[in-house]
C-alpha cells in the first residue's frame, strides 16, 4: 500500500511507516516529512529521541532498542530495525552517535541513568571530524539484562570497544556515573598492555556520586533507599519528580520504561557507591562544573588528586545537570576539544 502527501510524493508504504510518520509528525510539529529525512536533521534532540522511544514502544508491537535512533536515523531505516528485531546474543552497548571523522574515537560512557542520548550536543560541539561513541547501558531497553558492578560494566564495555577499534591510542570519558564507569575501563586497558591516550572524567567521582544523590534526595525528603522501600508506584512519583530536572525520564514514557530507568539508576548509584578505585598510571583529565549543586565539600578536582598523580584540571559552564546542555556544553567541548589535542 502506498500513501502520498497533498504534493502526491510517495511516503509512507504501508502501516508501520504510516505510524511512524504519524509520531514523528507529532513530535516535530511540521508535515509532511519523507521517508528518507534525518530526525536530527529535521528539529529532533536528545529529549525528542527519548520521547520517540517511549511513543514507539507504547504505540506500535515493536520494542526499539534505546540507541536505536542513532542508527536508524530515517522513518524509512527505523521501519526496517524494527521489524528486524534485536538479537540479545548479538548486542552491542556501542552507540555510535557520531561515527565520521579522522580523530581518535572518543568513547563516553552513559551516566546513571543508562542513556547516552544525553551526549548528543556534546558530539555535534565537538565538530564532524570528531568520531563519538556512546556506551549505553544493558537494560535500558528490556532487550538484556543490566549489569550490577562498576567491574562487569568495564569489562562489557572494553569488549566492545576492542571490538571496534582493535589497536589503541583509546580516548576515553564519562559524565557522573560514566566517569567512574571510564576510570576502571582506563585501568583494565593500561594493564592489557593498550595505551590510552584520553581519560576525561565529566564532573564525575565516587564520593561525587554521594553527593549527587544528596542534591537529588536530599535530607527532609525521602534519600534514595527510602525511595527503593516504597511501592512501585510511589517509587516512580518521587523518581519522576527528582529526576526531572536531568531529564532521565521522557514526558511521555509508560511506566515499563521508567520502572527501567529508575531500577538502572539505583542500581548505577549502588555500584558506584561500592566500587574501591585501583590505582591508574595515566594522565587523569577532571572536568568540573562551576556551579555547584552538591554539598560544597565534595570536589572532584580534590578527589582524583588524591587517587592519582597526573591529574589535568578544567573548570566549565553550568552545573552538573546543565553542563552538557546547551548553552554551557559549548564551554565543555572547548575544554574537552583541549584535552584531546593535548594529551600524549
Amino acid at each position: 500500500m502506498l500513501f502520498e502527501d497533498s504534493n502526491h510524493a510517495v511516503t509512507a508504504r504501508d502501516a508501520l511507516e504510516l505510524q511512524l510518520t504519524r509520531i514523528w509528525e507529532d513530535l516535530l510539529q511540521r508535515q509532511p516529512i519523507g521517508l528518507n529525512e534525518d530526525f536530527f536533521e529535521i528539529g529532533g534532540d536528545s529529549i525528542l529521541a527519548m520521547s520517540l522511544l517511549a511513543r514507539v514502544a507504547q504505540e506500535t508491537v515493536y520494542p526499539l532498542p534505546a540507541g536505536g535512533i542513532f542508527q536508524a536515523r530515517t522513518i524509512e531505516k527505523l521501519a526496517i530495525l524494527l521489524r528486524e528485531g534485536v538479537d540479545p546474543e548479538s548486542w552491542s552497548p556501542l552507540v555510535a552517535i557520531q561515527p565520521n571523522g579522522s580523530r581518535d574515537p572518543f568513547y563516553c560512557i552513559h551516566p546513571g541513568g543508562g542513556n547516552v542520548m544525553c551526549y548528543m550536543q556534546l558530539s555535534k560541539r565537538l565538530g564532524e571530524d570528531q568520531p563519538f561513541f556512546g556506551l549505553q547501558a544493558p537494560g535500558l531497553d528490556g532487550i538484556c539484562s543490566p549489569l550490577q558492578s562498576v567491574e562487569a560494566m568495564a569489562e562489557c564495555y572494553v569488549k566492545a570497544i576492542l571490538a571496534h577499534q582493535p589497536d589503541g591510542p583509546y580516548c576515553l570519558g564519562g559524565w557522573s556515573v560514566g566517569g567512574v564507569v571510564a576510570y576502571e575501563m582506563a585501568r583494565r586497558l593500561e594493564q592489557a598492555g593498550h595505551q590510552v591516550k584520553t581519560l576525561a572524567l565529566l564532573d564525575s567521582g565516587v564520593v561525587y556520586a554521594l553527593a549527587i544523590m544528596t542534591a537529588m534526595f536530599p535530607r527532609g525528603g525521602p534519600g534514595i533507599l527510602d525511595v527503593v522501600r516504597k511501592g512501585p508506584s510511589e517509587q516512580l512519583a518521587v523518581f519522576r519528580e527528582r529526576s526531572a530536572p536531568a531529564k532521565l525520564i521522557p514526558d511521555q514514557a509508560d511506566d515499563a520504561m521508567a520502572t527501567r530507568i529508575l531500577n538502572l539508576f539505583v542500581g548505577n548509584m549502588k555500584a558506584v557507591m561500592a566500587y574501591k578505585p585501583g590505582p591508574y598510571q595515566g594522565c587523569v583529565s577532571v572536568f568540573r562544573a562551576e556551579q555547584t549543586v552538591t554539598l560544597p565539600r565534595f570536589n572532584p578536582h580534590r578527589e582524583w588528586s588524591d587517587r592519582c598523580d597526573n591529574v589535568q584540571k578544567y573548570t566549565v559552564p553550568g552545573n552538573h545537570i546543565t553542563m552538557v546542555h546547551e548553552p554551557h556544553v559549548a564551554g565543555l567541548a572547548d575544554e574537552l576539544r583541549r584535552a584531546l589535542s593535548e594529551s600524549p
